[in-house]
């Protein structure tokens, strides 16, 4: 289920990408959005190889993040296109693809993980610029419009992505399913972390009024605000290079081996 919503999730933001290179105002934005059109058709790919060849199962999109998307879409405003993609969905994509990249005890999935978010980290911190230069310029009232946008979709996110399908799928009634979602130690670590990448970036491009950071009270995560977002992309950048130095060790070594074999082979032949 949590592969099925990244993957309709990645489709969203290739279109969503798509979309601001139409609309962005500068053409670095453009050519900026181009490419990560092109990265997310690459990871809505790989999510489709990966749940077609290796699980086999692929459930429909779940229908708040349906709407998540859809609102995002439907604004022809580039920056809302950048606020609901870059700064919400894909901070939501972050820290679900980070929680199963940290506890998973699978290889393939974790290496897929850590490269699809290395690529995120690249987006997030594009879409942190170019929002924060324009918000600068915007009025009160406008920004209060932004701010409301952020707030709704933060409470979708929190109380309605928590995959009360699967259990539904397996014959539970819907509100007994819920219950037990509610009380999964995978959703309350998931919360926790849902917040980690949000709430700075906020901050930080400037949607920070009075009504918002009541929300954030609210929901118990006004701290996050202040927490380091550069260093946890950074950290993000080294798991992923660490993980390719393993796997590249693991192949010279299997090489090196193939080597030796192959002239113990020779001389005993000889």
């Amino acid at each position: 289920w949590q592969f099925s919503q990244f993957l309709h999730g990645e489709q969203g933001a290739m279109v969503c990408a798509a979309r601001i290179v139409e609309s962005a105002p500068d053409l670095d934005a453009k050519f900026y959005s181009a490419t990560q059109t092109m990265d997310e058709a690459r990871h809505a790919e790989l999510y489709s190889r990966f749940l077609r060849d290796k699980i086999g199962t692929l459930y429909p999109i779940n229908g708040d993040l349906r709407t998540l998307l859809g609102d995002t879409l439907r604004d022809s405003r580039w920056d809302m296109a950048y606020l609901g993609m870059q700064v919400l969905i894909e901070g939501l994509a972050l820290a679900a693809f980070g929680l199963i990249r940290d506890t998973t005890d699978r290889p393939l999935p974790q290496q897929i993980l850590a490269y699809v978010m290395q690529d995120e980290a690249r987006h997030v911190a594009f879409g942190r610029m170019a929002l924060r230069d324009y918000y600068r310029q915007l009025s009160d009232a406008e920004l209060r419009e932004r701010e409301e946008f952020v707030i709704e979709g933060c409470y979708v996110m929190r109380d309605r992505l928590r995959g009360v399908e699967v259990l539904e799928n397996l014959g539970i009634p819907k509100a007994e399913a819920e219950e037990y979602c509610e009380r999964s130690p995978f959703l309350h670590m998931f919360r926790k972390l849902l917040f980690s990448r949000i709430v700075p970036c906020v901050k930080d491009i400037g949607l920070w009024g009075e009504r918002l950071q009541r929300a954030y009270v609210d929901m118990g995560v006004l701290e996050l605000g202040d927490s380091n977002l550069d260093q946890l992309m950074s950290q993000d950048e080294e798991l992923a290079e660490r993980l390719d130095e393993r796997r590249f060790a693991a192949e010279e070594a299997e090489r090196t081996g193939e080597v030796e074999e192959a002239i113990v082979q020779g001389a005993a032949e000889g």
